[in-house]
């Protein structure tokens, strides 16, 4: 029988594939290089990774960090990768599947317990910043273990009792003095250059809080018009108190402009009282343009009374052209 063999456009389409493939596999990739170096416990060193994403951007912070805890007289190696945002923020960690988060007596971590550490880690003004190692325990209590023989724990002092997850009392501590220390402040020195107008837009468009204010916070006047939309947009779908920082922020020339004003009237139907009040002061010297007052007329009966008496003043003093 004669032996077939492949044929030079067979080959060609063969080969293309496996390239397409493999540029796909490393689209899929995430860039990192070294940010930085430092230590952690005044000995231990750690490297600090900058993470790009897929447009080519800065995007986060990365370590793997391996530190002993000790809980009374038991020593253990936590070992677990740690995200911070651009400003040093705690955003996220995970664990190696071979070295899960433990609590006393070794038992490991629940979906709440990892929930209620990510939650204090992303707190900046946790108790845990004013407590020395050594307040952590109430000296007047024991617990006792339940599988190692003869092994007993200090409990928990009643004054951080809710800043840590139950049982890891230490392990809490360590990490949240690892993830808001040193490293994170060093973070937001080495960010700071890398900070441009690309990223101020990304972080604009973002659902994190910290970088919304941060970006409202670095916006010249001069140059908001290249903003304006996305500025617009965390009036009504900013976190905190993004939004009042945000509608503070739109210079008077961005109401009175013909691109901009309808959008900003039509806030009124998606946000609430306050903020409609704040937007219906803002127009108050504003001369609309029709459409723009086709909408304030639109979203009137979403207003209280009150309200409503200063859409009609207003439409009074700035009639149609």
């Amino acid at each position: 029988m004669k032996k077939q063999t492949m044929t030079g456009p067979l080959i060609f389409i063969l080969l293309s594939g496996a390239v397409i493939c493999f540029c796909s596999f490393l689209n899929r990739q995430e860039r990192r290089e070294l940010a930085f170096e430092t230590t952690i416990k005044d000995s231990i060193p750690v490297q600090i990774d900058l993470i790009y994403d897929k447009n080519n951007l800065p995007d986060s912070y990365y370590s793997r960090i391996k530190t002993p805890v000790c809980e009374d007289t038991l020593c253990y190696l936590v070992t677990i990768d740690l995200y911070w945002d651009l400003l040093g923020n705690f955003k996220d960690y995970k664990t190696p599947r071979k070295n899960p988060l433990t609590k006393f007596d070794h038992i490991r971590f629940t979906k709440n317990d990892h929930a209620k550490l990510k939650s204090i880690l992303g707190n900046t003004e946790s108790s845990l910043r004013d407590h020395a190692v050594e307040t952590l325990l109430d000296p007047d209590r024991k617990k006792q273990s339940a599988v190692v023989v003869d092994a007993v724990s200090g409990a928990t002092n009643t004054a951080i009792k809710d800043e840590v997850v139950e049982g890891a009392l230490y392990s809490t501590y360590t990490l949240w003095h690892i993830v808001n220390g040193d490293i994170a402040k060093k973070i937001q020195e080495h960010a700071k250059p890398l900070i441009d107008g690309q990223i101020l837009k990304k972080m604009l468009a973002s659902d994190n809080a910290h970088y919304q204010y941060y970006a409202l916070n670095q916006i010249a006047d001069q140059d908001f018009d290249q903003y304006a939309a996305l500025v617009i947009r965390l009036v009504s779908e900013g976190g905190s108190y993004v939004p009042y920082f945000a509608i503070e922020k739109i210079p008077a020339r961005i109401w009175a402009s013909e691109a901009y004003q309808l959008n900003l009237v039509k806030l009124l139907g998606k946000v609430e009282f306050k903020m409609q009040n704040e937007i219906l002061n803002k127009l108050k010297d504003t001369r609309l343009t029709p459409a723009a007052t086709d909408a304030l007329v639109e979203n009137m009966p979403k207003l209280n009374e009150n309200q409503k008496q200063k859409v009609l003043s207003k439409l009074n003093a700035n009639p149609n052209p």
